[in-house]
């Protein structure tokens, strides 16, 4: 496995921090909720600080979200549990700061993006409406396993440590990326290049744990002591748009993220930002599932599966500009380390 495996490794302050706020809540004409899908049940904060104006480039660069209005598909739906029978209702946790996955646009606590549409997709097809609840990341499977919620998508990616504690219905695949200043004034191309550098990376990411720990696998603490190296000054937030805005007012060299997450937060900035080297270790995302009650993996995993199959999948990733990462088969539990 080579240096970076993923998980998925987020509003911004005033002044050069602009830039995240732009990442998180770039305009994208959907401050309202699509018709007959999400609701989003609490608001773990705005995403918006003020003065955060986008501009016209940047608001067309980000895509609307696109709801497929699927039907009910009735074998999908027998699959449930009798609980989501009954009530007709999936609450689903996810942590809406990780463009363009998951974020909440200017001025709206709704979260949109890539994981939304999927998962109101899903929801679809097995006759639910789905309630997004804003998350902490690094909370969400304890909330999953405390019972309350009843799934989590968010960028997770599927680890063997994480199906101890979850399960996981795979839908993507991404690798890992470096994302520097434009103009790369530190010229890092890879891993051992960060050695001794202030580098950021979200709490509860892999990526964090990479920067930290030297017995996870692609660690950079590793490569830097193998190298004869100090190790990353690593630098945890609470958010990928602070990570941004860390970047972005120098308190960091670099940052380590989802390849998806760097690709687009190049593509609205425009010449702020720089991705350098290439995407590294790619692995599975996951949607995380409480092991109980057992009938609603393969529910999902089902449902998943019916999207891929009938193009609705592809629709969605395509509106996303994400095609580069889809998979022809969701698997339940296919973490690969």
């Amino acid at each position: 496995m080579s240096f970076f495996e993923k998980f998925r490794v987020r509003p911004m302050l005033a002044g050069g921090a602009a830039l995240a706020i732009v990442l998180a809540t770039a305009a994208c004409g959907a401050s309202t909720t699509p018709p007959g899908s999400t609701t989003a049940a609490s608001s773990a904060g705005s995403a918006a600080s003020s003065g955060a104006a986008t501009s016209g480039a940047e608001a067309e660069s980000v895509p609307t979200p696109l709801n497929l209005n699927l039907a009910k598909v009735d074998s999908l739906n027998a699959m449930l549990p009798d609980k989501f029978k009954q009530s007709g209702t999936i609450i689903v946790a996810t942590d809406p700061t990780y463009p363009p996955n998951e974020f909440l646009p200017e001025g709206s606590n709704t979260p949109v993006g890539m994981d939304i549409d999927l998962i109101n997709a899903v929801g679809q097809v097995l006759g639910l409406t789905v309630t997004v609840e804003p998350a902490s990341f690094d909370g969400i499977i304890a909330g999953l396993n405390a019972g309350r919620y009843d799934v989590g998508i968010s960028s997770f990616t599927d680890t063997k440590e994480r199906e101890q504690s979850v399960n996981f219905v795979t839908y993507f695949t991404a690798g890992t990326s470096i994302m520097v200043p434009a103009g790369n004034p530190k010229n890092i191309q890879s891993a051992t290049d960060l050695c001794g550098l202030p580098v950021g990376a979200q709490n509860g990411t892999t990526q964090l744990d990479q920067l930290t720990d030297a017995t996870v696998e692609g660690s950079v603490v590793k490569a830097c002591q193998d190298a004869g190296k100090e190790p990353p000054v690593a630098q945890g937030f609470p958010k990928q748009t602070d990570v941004n805005a860390a970047l972005v007012a120098g308190r960091i060299d670099a940052y380590m993220a989802d390849s998806p997450v760097v690709d687009y937060a190049v593509k609205v900035t425009g010449d702020r930002f720089q991705k350098v080297g290439g995407d590294e270790g790619a692995a599975p995302y996951g949607i995380a599932i409480p092991k109980e009650p057992a009938e609603l993996t393969p529910a999902i995993q089902a449902a998943m599966q019916h999207l891929i199959d009938t193009g609705a999948y592809t629709k969605i990733l395509d509106n996303w500009g994400l095609t580069g990462g889809a998979v022809t088969t969701s698997q339940i539990n296919g973490a690969i380390y």
